[in-house]
């Protein structure tokens, strides 16, 4: 009888302690996130915008247009009050911007690349980038498209203009030291500017050119006139992805055979036997449109600005 009201008594208060244990662990599963939300709202609190170093951003005028324009000066910019740096003018500016300035921060600030000034230009500002872009980009007027083509006449004149000798004034500039850098219509644009206007670089860096703009007219125009062109002094870098073709492109563009098209045509130039004219291709394996870009940036930078051993 006794053993029987022990045993009951025993299982009585295990169950009381269960119940308490639920009890405590249900509250302190209540406190948890209260006190996680004051933590984070204390992260929060002390957030603060996260700024690409040495970097400023101007707005500069194209008529009625106004366009972002960023520019990152080098490391060892404010010590060397002497020296002075070659630029890198990109389209595409925030994206662009990002990419080289991430890309060349170590090799530049360890001094296995030239250090040099990046100017990333941006779209005009109140549009879509889409529509800035495709506007200001494309060579030529192709009424298929909905929004807006043809203007990249106006808009190399902007960079030569306005972007350029704003640059020139503001900063210490090699001017015999200017890189283009463009990526798909922006790469489109650099080819267009190689072609219109092939001193005002001395070196291009075309990542995943859209060649195939408007049933490859700009590509047509190289075919048909390049060989007749004056001698050229430059460095031309073309990157293109491995799977920027059918099937992976969109409307079945043919841009690795395009881009391969473009280097034969440069590479045909008298240019290119006197060694004045110096030319790269890079296929970037198992790239696509999306993914070719950084690759393009860094490989077509080193070939350029890698410093000699």
């Amino acid at each position: 009888m006794m053993n029987t009201l022990y045993h009951f008594v025993g299982l009585l208060c295990c169950g009381y302690l269960s119940l308490y244990s639920l009890v405590v662990n249900a509250e302190n599963s209540h406190n948890v996130p209260s006190q996680l939300a004051s933590q984070w709202a204390e992260v929060y609190a002390s957030a603060a915008v996260v700024n690409i170093p040495r970097t400023q951003q101007f707005t500069l005028k194209d008529d009625s247009r106004d366009y972002q324009l960023m520019v990152k000066l080098p490391k060892n910019y404010q010590q060397n009050s002497t020296h002075h740096y070659p630029v890198i003018y990109m389209t595409d500016g925030m994206y662009s911007m990002q990419v080289v300035s991430g890309a060349t921060r170590f090799p530049m600030n360890s001094n296995v690349m030239h250090q040099a000034i990046l100017v990333a230009i941006g779209y005009q500002k109140g549009s879509k980038g889409a529509s800035s872009r495709i506007r200001d980009y494309t060579p030529s007027h192709d009424s298929s498209w909905k929004l807006n083509t043809g203007e990249a006449k106006r808009h190399l004149r902007f960079i030569r203009d306005t972007v350029m000798p704003f640059v020139e004034h503001q900063y210490r500039v090699d001017t015999q030291q200017n890189t283009f850098m463009g990526n798909s219509l922006g790469g489109l644009f650099g080819a267009y500017v190689l072609l219109e206007q092939p001193t005002l670089f001395s070196n291009y860096v075309l990542g995943s050119p859209s060649l195939w703009f408007d049933n490859k007219h700009l590509l047509q125009r190289f075919i048909q006139n390049f060989n007749q062109m004056q001698a050229l002094s430059a460095k031309v870098f073309i990157g293109i992805g491995e799977l920027e073709r059918p099937p992976y492109t969109h409307n079945k563009h043919q841009m690795v055979s395009d881009a391969q098209a473009f280097y034969q045509t440069l590479h045909s130039h008298p240019s290119v036997n006197a060694g004045t004219l110096q030319l790269k291709l890079l296929v970037i394996p198992e790239a696509d449109h999306s993914m070719a870009f950084p690759t393009t940036a860094i490989h077509g930078l080193s070939w350029l600005f890698k410093r000699a051993d």
